[in-house]
């Protein structure tokens, strides 16, 4: 069996057990836009409102779009006590399974549940957002996911490399800093009059296809150089508690 042929069982089996961390996830991500991110949009709308409420916005965008492909279970909730990644690593290898198989298994999954949540989110958000629906047609619409849909492919699969490499509570640790290094950009931005959201809005708007190809491009390319990285560093771990 290939490693692209033992990864797609391993994710087979993962996807059984996983179906209702992926519920949850979305669930979660339809509430988050229900309740904080449309509103955003929404006040955004005003006239004269737009900086009082953009970095809000890029904020959430920001820090929120990376998690979308990571599925919420007790292993999230559990990650910093019982380490379940560094566990569930230990017992694959005890199986006949490879790390190449394990880390594909692993990027495949990233890029499935993320393409999931991804496309329900924003038809959520479409839906119920009338910003948006003023600002894009359903076509233009598309290219501003995209943009994004490769942001998230890039900072996810960063995340992942420190989940495979990582003990749990370092992992943990290295999240919180994702969010400082997020609040640093958005400061950034803020003091720079720079409006994340609408330039992309408007990148889509005015067809600069370039943008969202470049964006899933790099998004992919990244996602296979950070999967070789991983390869290489989880081999060296050591998976004893």
């Amino acid at each position: 069996m290939s490693h692209w042929q033992g990864a797609v069982t391993l994710l087979r089996l993962e996807g059984r057990r996983g179906w209702i961390g992926l519920l949850l996830t979305m669930a979660s991500f339809a509430y988050l836009g229900v309740f904080m991110i449309i509103p955003l949009l929404h006040a955004m709308s005003d006239p004269g409102e737009e900086q009082s409420y953009s970095w809000a916005v890029d904020f959430l965008y920001l820090t929120l779009m990376p998690i979308m492909g990571f599925l919420m279970n007790r292993n999230t909730l559990n990650c910093w006590n019982r380490d379940p990644y560094t566990r569930r690593l230990a017992y694959y290898r005890t199986l006949p399974i490879s790390w190449n198989t394990i880390v594909v298994s692993r990027m495949l999954q990233h890029a499935i549940v993320l393409t999931i949540v991804f496309a329900f989110y924003f038809t959520l958000q479409y839906l119920l957002s009338g910003f948006m629906r003023e600002q894009l047609a359903v076509g233009d619409y598309v290219l501003f996911v995209l943009i994004w849909y490769g942001y998230a492919l890039m900072a996810g699969a960063t995340y992942i490399f420190f989940e495979l490499t990582l003990k749990g509570n370092a992992y943990i640790i290295v999240c919180f800093l994702y969010v400082i290094v997020y609040a640093l950009i958005d400061l950034i931005l803020w003091a720079t009059h720079t409006n994340l959201i609408e330039s992309t809005i408007a990148a889509a708007r005015e067809h600069h296809y370039a943008w969202p190809v470049l964006s899933v491009v790099l998004g992919a390319a990244l996602a296979v150089l950070l999967g070789a990285l991983t390869r290489m560093r989880v081999v060296k771990r050591g998976l004893l508690q």
